[in-house]
């Protein structure tokens, strides 16, 4: 039976009476991912996104677009890295690096995370994108060399397909007792 056939009202009753009584189905197994708010931007405050621990360039060789990358500091469990790499943590805030120059998301990486350590935030998302026109992804490449040079990034990995994939990267950020000042 095609879309646009029309059902007569004989049928159209039958089926009505059929329905006496009953109600519809709630079900709860498909969910949509949650979405994490994005962080707020604040007043600008300096950053020292050129400091010596973004200025170090691992020996770290370059992925593409394609590759999942991955980070964990040694003192992170396996079955830590493992749940992150499935999205089964919480995201508590996002940062959209898309059309940034280099030179500016090295600034906002480093802003947000120090945000984020701030609002006390424990797994964030940052979408880095996959690179432009098959080129090298040099944002997901940056990424990757200066996330692992951050005391306060623990573990990072490639994002699951509704946070982005391989255009993003899910971050686990050290934990701060709530009592410590600025």
């Amino acid at each position: 039976m095609s879309k646009k056939t029309k059902i007569n009202t004989d049928d159209q009753d039958v089926f009505r009476d059929a329905m006496i009584g009953t109600r519809r189905y709630e079900h709860k197994k498909a969910t949509r991912a949650p979405t994490a708010k994005p962080v707020k931007r604040r007043p600008h405050t300096p950053v020292d996104a050129d400091s010596d621990h973004l200025a170090v360039d691992l020996d770290i060789p370059a992925v593409t677009s394609e590759q999942i990358i991955s980070f964990k500091h040694p003192s992170i469990p396996e079955k830590t890295l493992r749940k992150l790499r499935k999205g089964q943590y919480n995201v508590d805030a996002v940062l959209d690096l898309h059309g940034l120059t280099v030179a500016v998301a090295k600034v906002e990486v480093v802003r947000f995370i120090q945000i984020c350590m701030h609002d006390l935030a424990r797994v964030v998302l940052i979408i880095h994108g996959k690179g432009t026109h098959g080129r090298e992804p040099t944002l997901k490449n940056r990424i990757n060399n200066w996330l692992r040079n951050m005391a306060d990034v623990l573990a990072f990995c490639s994002a699951t397909r509704p946070h982005g994939g391989q255009g993003a990267v899910y971050v686990l950020l050290k934990q701060q007792n709530s009592g410590e000042s600025d």
